[in-house]
């Protein structure tokens, strides 16, 4: 009997540590890393924080280890009292995402929705196109778990097919808690649904064909339009009402009560620049003593490997905070640099920028901004915003080049029903040609869209409230 012998060559693209590290270290906001820094130290005998390399009281001049560093391939040169790298320098390949998401550090502050959905997508097989589109559909959720985002953008951004990202998205759909990643509150009815195995159920064909009936509690048309009795469609209707529109509502807000800032808006007499929140960051250093160790021909065989080898981890650590640093500063002056108005006068001045255009700007790949900035905040003179408040989608306008921000749309549309007639509320057609004429080309679907992400009711639900 003849045997057919398939074989299969698969490549799977293995990070090395030095560059895991580095990923890691970027995506940490201070304390964390405080904490982290401050582990490390106590678990790598090499490692020391400044102040106690400061009790060391030696006359002894401590010889540079970049001899020893370019004896590893691995490693560039460095000196132990090296703390810094060019701005230059990007410590990952920019056509790897980050493929170790699984290190949970133990943090004072509640963790996030992304937090949250970013440790579960790192325990996710997949390619790296495909770890790094799922990071960026988790930067884009809003506070309650929707997706703000657009899939075209996201695809372009990751270089790959529309069809690929809504796979991946589909992924993120699955993770915990139900709903989140859905672009609107129909879709997020009906992935909470999908995951309870309820796709072939009266309250999914409510929501899937049917929805604004639903929202209108239109009980007889939607028995008419279903075939079922009235008293199915209510028990169907109370089904959906038990389900959760906001998934992100039960995770903490996304600014701890007590906020360490990870960068800080200097005031001079002709500019503003940005520094580095550092004064809470520890020191850390090469031990001097274990690195005279290292370097003692007397020293045992197995001493010495046990010690060249936390090193090097020594000396990754060093780089990757480092990088982190000169990271962090060139995307912070780049974005009060382009959102100078949005510091100065609030939201509705918020210019549109993606992290696309600022990765561009800074010399880095758009995965390192979308992690550096991940959990980041900047004090400003207005008041502690997360990086992320700093970016924005934007429309364009009756086809010029020149576009508007979707925060300034929502400023608008708020604005409008603030002054609206109580009895007779703004329906969305309505709000439409009440933008046009402020000159804001705006498509009626994401009127719906914004209103919804305000929790603005539909005009005849106002005017029910009245």
């Amino acid at each position: 009997m003849a045997l057919n012998a398939k074989q299969t060559q698969q490549q799977r693209l293995m990070l090395a540590p030095n560059v895991t590290l580095a990923l890691e270290v970027l995506r940490m906001p201070l304390m964390e890393l405080q904490t982290f820094l401050e582990s490390q130290c106590e678990e790598n005998p090499l490692l020391e924080l400044e102040e106690e390399a400061a009790e060391e009281q030696t006359d002894e001049p401590l010889q540079d280890a970049s001899k020893d560093a370019r004896e590893h391939p691995e490693d560039e040169e460095w000196s132990p009292d090296h703390r810094t790298l060019s701005e230059t320098e990007d410590p990952e390949n920019d056509d790897v995402a980050d493929d170790d998401r699984r290190l949970e550090r133990q943090t004072a502050a509640p963790i996030s929705l992304r937090e949250s959905l970013l440790m579960q997508w790192g325990c996710q097989s997949g390619s790296p196109e495909d770890r790094a589109l799922g990071e960026l559909f988790i930067q884009q959720l809003d506070e309650f778990g929707y997706l703000e985002g657009s899939r075209e953008e996201a695809a372009a951004h990751a270089g790959v097919e529309l069809a690929r990202a809504e796979q991946v998205l589909k992924l993120i759909q699955r993770l915990d808690p139900p709903g989140v990643g859905a672009r609107d509150l129909r879709e997020c009815l009906m992935v909470q649904l999908e995951q309870t195995g309820e796709e072939h159920t009266l309250a999914y064909r409510i929501v899937a064909s049917h929805f604004p009936l639903f929202v209108r509690q239109r009980v007889p048309q939607l028995a008419k339009a279903t075939g079922a009795s009235a008293s199915e469609v209510t028990q169907a209707c109370e089904r959906l009402k038990r389900l959760n529109p906001k998934p992100g509502r039960a995770f903490a807000g996304s600014l701890p009560p007590a906020i360490v800032p990870d960068l800080i808006i200097k005031r001079g007499e002709r500019h503003d620049d940005v520094e580095l929140n550092d004064q809470e960051l520890p020191q850390i250093r090469i031990s001097r003593s274990y690195y005279r160790m290292l370097r003692d021909p007397n020293t045992a065989a197995d001493v010495k490997e046990f010690l060249a080898t936390k090193f090097r981890q020594a000396g990754w650590l060093i780089r990757a905070v480092g990088d982190r640093q000169a990271t962090l500063l060139a995307i912070g002056r780049c974005l009060i640099s382009l959102q100078r108005d949005f510091l100065e006068r609030g939201p509705k001045a918020l210019k549109p920028l993606t992290q696309a255009q600022v990765a561009s700007l800074v010399g880095r790949h758009p995965s390192t901004v979308s992690r550096a900035i991940a959990g980041k905040t900047i004090d400003t003179p207005s008041g502690v915003f997360r990086l992320e408040q700093l970016f924005a989608t934007g429309l364009a306008q009756n086809g010029h080049a020149e576009q508007v921000s979707d925060e300034q749309i929502k400023g608008a549309i708020q604005q409008l029903i603030a002054e609206e007639d109580p009895q007779h509320p703004l329906s969305d057609e309505q709000l439409l040609r009440h933008l046009a004429q402020r000159r804001l080309a705006v498509a009626r679907r994401t009127i719906n869209k914004y209103r919804a992400q305000l929790s603005i009711l539909p005009a005849h639900l106002r005017k029910r409230r009245l």
